[in-house]
């Protein structure tokens, strides 16, 4: 697992890259309030349709019971970029994220292999 946020005075936008995304989670990447613009998943390595959950908090979650305000299905064996237009999607707390197997908010299973995943926000 390594993540990597850039965040610099030369990008109007951040970027959140981790290499092995899983049933986490990964609380509050953007460090509060944030719009996201794209959200990209290299899926290629699992046999398995994978979900991406976001929650909209900066506190900790519990992975088998907090309901997430986002689920995107990512299909088996693929990669999938989500893009959200100029307006971008609002995350007023924080950005929290997992990716699990399972559509179920009780799902915790990690997915078969690594995931990356990359975030523009800002």
């Amino acid at each position: 697992m390594a993540t990597t946020v850039i965040d610099n005075a030369y990008l109007s936008t951040k970027v959140f890259y981790e290499t092995d995304l899983d049933t986490g989670p990964f609380t509050n990447v953007s460090g509060g309030a944030a719009t996201v613009y794209s959200i990209t998943v290299l899926n290629g390595g699992n046999g398995n349709v994978e979900y991406l959950k976001i929650y909209d908090t900066a506190e900790e979650i519990t992975t088998n019971s907090t309901e997430p305000d986002y689920v995107f299905r990512i299909t088996a064996s693929q990669d999938a970029t989500i893009t959200f237009g100029s307006q971008g999607l609002a995350i007023v707390n924080g950005l929290t994220l997992r990716m699990v197997q399972g559509e179920a908010t009780t799902s915790v299973d990690d997915p078969q292999a690594n995931i990356i995943v990359e975030i523009t926000y800002s």
